[in-house]
């Protein structure tokens, strides 16, 4: 008998004690989105049998009548997350059996908006929720295999990105290591608050945030935290977050004589070769989407990964956001250029 049910964070960590995760699968990770996010984390439990399969961390949103769920939510800097087996053969006929009855509990519990991102293509799992009606789409983000040698990864980027390496080395820019303090985290937000300026926009998390997430990662040893100095001038910030595994890139900022001697091309330089010092396996560039930016990290090397994101939500609800989007994108958009212009 197939079973789902809810259970806190702490026994889910219990579950996965020694089970390999993925970096955003991680249970300080969990912690900080509640945190950092003021998001409620709900952990869903599939039992058949009596025997545990596999678990989901869901975050939840409320806001008027919408009551949304995701593994994890858009907008908490978390690519992917996706549920966790406990059970090491589970066919997709089975993921699709333990899914679905997932979606049932949170259905009970009254939920009208679902999204699950997952690190690896379940087309096949969620085609059997077509009665319910998930849409799907395919994000993607470069990956970089940093399990090679210093000198296969340097021969592995473009020639632009090693010229801007040289370009910055020549020019004395030089890497530090930083740690969470007060001041340096105040830097980067300042820095980050001039780099959005520039396009009219303010970031997307205010300055205490940074200084929870900048803390949490270093407690759980997860951070990695740079600065690219020109003399006595930082010019480049960077904030990365990583475990055994893999280094993700979180956030970054520079000066306009930092894009003009090649900070960031050092700083993500420097990255590259503390994961491969270090044994990581692979460097996530952290999302593609921008044109200029993505040919930016597209040029480090590496190779195109496709996340896959399954939807669902109310008719009324959908309704509701590809009418928000219209009025978004036809009357907010252009009346904003049009007052910039004047």
């Amino acid at each position: 008998m197939i079973n789902g049910s809810f259970i806190s964070v702490e026994a889910a960590e219990c579950l996965i004690d020694d089970i390999h995760l993925d970096l955003f699968q991680e249970i300080f990770w969990w912690k900080l989105i509640e945190q950092g996010f003021n998001k409620e984390c709900l952990i869903a439990l599939v039992s058949d049998n009596g025997v545990n399969k596999l678990i989901m961390p869901l975050f939840i949103h409320k806001v008027l009548f919408i009551y949304r769920v995701g593994s994890p939510l858009r907008g908490t800097y978390t690519p992917y997350m996706d549920f966790i087996k406990l059970s090491k053969n589970l066919d997709e006929n089975d993921q699709e059996k333990y899914l679905h009855e997932i979606v049932k509990s949170l259905l009970k519990k009254g939920v009208n908006w679902i999204e699950v991102t997952c690190l690896s293509k379940r087309d096949e799992v969620f085609a059997g929720l077509k009665n319910v009606g998930f849409d799907v789409e395919h994000p993607s983000t470069m990956i970089l295999d940093t399990n090679k040698s210093e000198e296969d990864l340097w021969n592995g980027m473009q020639g632009r990105a090693r010229n801007l390496v040289r370009k910055s080395e020549k020019n004395g820019l030089k890497v530090e290591f930083l740690d969470c303090k007060e001041k340096n985290v105040k830097l980067f937000y300042s820095m980050l608050k001039d780099t959005f300026k520039k396009y009219g926009q303010l970031p997307p998390h205010s300055e205490e945030f940074y200084m929870l997430l900048t803390k949490r990662l270093l407690k759980s040893n997860n951070l990695l935290f740079l600065s690219i100095k020109n003399g006595a001038d930082v010019v480049a910030m960077g904030i990365f977050m990583y475990n055994k595994c893999e280094i993700n890139f979180m956030s970054g900022t520079s000066t306009r004589d930092g894009n003009k001697f090649g900070a960031n091309n050092l700083m993500h330089w420097e990255v590259i070769k503390f994961a491969a010092d270090n044994n990581i396996s692979k460097y996530n560039f952290g999302g593609l989407g921008i044109s200029s930016i993505d040919k930016f990290k597209r040029s480090f090397g590496g190779y195109e990964v496709g996340y896959s994101r399954y939807i669902w939500m109310k008719q009324y609800i959908n309704l509701l956001f590809k009418m928000l989007i219209w009025v978004k994108s036809n009357l907010i958009m252009p009346l904003t250029m049009l007052l910039k212009g004047r």
